[in-house]
């Protein structure tokens, strides 16, 4: 997967997914500079005396409390073991992956003020060195700790952390800036995957009717529309049909459709504008220190107490997302609906090959992904008189994950209707340069696949690629 090397560049979403999958990484010289310089000044704040959280007194309640100079060596195995409190399944290995690198970057930007061995020891982890099981639940979003604690404690096992450093590996977001990442990722793909669907879908209206009309994509509607997103799914249904009955210029069609054919390049657009939103928010946190206490370089060379850990902002372009995919599975039932009307007659005479039922399933999902929705951010806690507020941030991200996949069963819900209709038509009309493909995987799952859970899954696989595959090819 080839090596990342970290020269004080802007790390992006890409950059993220590159090493969950697989890439390690490289801290050039000027880094490793500057997170030697950052651990001077801790040295240096620790030799003069003063009080600074967390590096020479206790947390939480116990911040005004000082830590013996004799103590510190084990008050630092002290902060690890008692925030190792994550319960829950496993983290799967890319997200672990994710998470290092989240705080490996972190590091480098010097505010954690850690010595370049241990920014090291933990860049080494991505570098086929074996992974500590971390487990999901623990964090709350005001810093990750109890998901870092584990990845601490595996480290400390080759090298001991020196004075301020397992408070500063556990004061990050690492968890919601690293796996972030990775939903974002998938949401990319999922709207290339919604709008291959819809395009299907489309064609399957206008096959058994005189549906499917191309004007809701006609670029002259969307080109002074604020909205990139739309711009770009109009562009991309388009594309997809390209080639097909639907683009012949002397074809008739209704004056419009439904709107969840009509306002396909709205919504799907939504989601796109919400997600990009959402990827410069992680960018943004990815690429700053969110460290407590924060070491400042330049000028003063400081060590402050701050609240750069709550990450609110993050936090509710995630809320934002959640409540943006509770629409595209929404469209995407009320399409199922519209197009298992039209295979009334396939069920009636018993030559449906997709269970009518399957519908309830994708209502089902729905009525899943819309509780999904809801806020958690708004759920605060008192965790103490001291940590008393916190946004949620990694459940946010959990949820969102979970929506995901929901939303994947819907569109292939959604896929196989409009490929039995197509199917059952006794002279197909030609299909698009984006869809035909998608359409005969798909008709040969239906004839082979017994069960509904299993043309589902299979469907599933069949959107997912051809969300991925150039229209061109096709």
């Amino acid at each position: 997967m080839g090596v990342l090397r970290l020269e004080g560049q802007s790390i992006t979403i890409d950059d993220v997914v590159a090493v969950a999958d697989g890439a390690s990484i490289e801290l050039a010289p000027g880094v490793v500079g500057t997170i030697a310089r950052a651990r001077c000044v801790v040295e240096s704040v620790q030799a003069s005396g003063s009080a600074v959280y967390g590096l020479n007194t206790h947390l939480g309640a116990g911040r005004d409390t000082r830590v013996a100079a004799d103590e510190v060596a084990a008050f630092q195995n002290q902060i690890i073991d008692n925030h190792r409190g994550s319960i829950g399944d496993p983290l799967a290995e890319r997200e672990v992956r994710a998470l290092i690198f989240a705080r490996v970057v972190g590091f480098s930007l010097g505010g954690s003020g850690v010595r370049p061995e241990l920014a090291d020891a933990y860049g080494r982890l991505l570098d086929g060195g074996p992974l500590p099981e971390v487990y999901a639940t623990g964090s709350v979003g005001a810093s990750d700790l109890a998901l870092l604690a584990e990845v601490a404690a595996h480290v400390r096992q080759s090298l001991p952390f020196a004075a301020g450093e397992a408070l500063a590996a556990i004061s990050a977001n690492s968890y919601s800036i690293g796996v972030g990442p990775l939903a974002v990722a998938e949401l990319r793909a999922l709207v290339a995957e919604a709008d291959a669907v819809a395009a299907l879908s489309l064609e399957a209206l206008g096959a058994m009717g005189g549906g499917g009309s191309l004007s809701p994509f006609d670029d002259r509607v969307h080109r002074h529309r604020r909205s990139p997103g739309q711009q770009q799914t109009a562009r991309a249904i388009r594309a997809r049909v390209a080639g097909g009955f639907l683009d012949a210029p002397e074809r008739e069609g209704s004056v419009q459709d439904p709107l969840s054919f009509r306002t396909v390049p709205q919504v799907h657009g939504a989601v796109r504008d919400a997600t990009a939103l959402a990827a410069s928010a992680i960018e943004d946190e990815l690429n700053t220190a969110g460290d407590n206490p924060l070491v400042v370089l330049g000028g003063d060379d400081v060590m402050l107490s701050n609240g750069n850990f709550e990450p609110l902002t993050l936090v509710l372009s995630f809320e934002s997302l959640r409540v943006a995919l509770a629409h595209l599975a929404g469209i995407s039932e009320r399409r199922i609906a519209v197009l298992s009307g039209l295979a009334t007659p396939l069920r009636r005479s018993g030559s449906n090959a997709v269970p009518g039922l399957s519908w309830y399933a994708a209502a089902a999902s729905l009525a899943e992904v819309r509780h999904l929705a809801n806020p958690v951010s708004t759920s605060g806690t008192t965790l103490s008189q001291v940590e008393d507020q916190a946004s949620f941030a990694p459940l946010a991200v959990r949820l969102l994950q979970q929506q995901i996949g929901l939303c994947r069963q819907i569109f292939a819900v959604e896929a196989l209707h409009a490929a039995q209709l197509v199917r059952s038509i006794d002279s197909p009309p030609r299909l698009g340069r984006g869809t035909r493909q998608l359409a005969t995987e798909l008709v040969e799952r239906i004839g082979r696949l017994d069960t509904a859970r299993d043309l589902v899954i299979d469907a599933v696989k069949a959107v997912a690629l051809a969300g991925r595959r150039d229209t061109i090819d096709q």
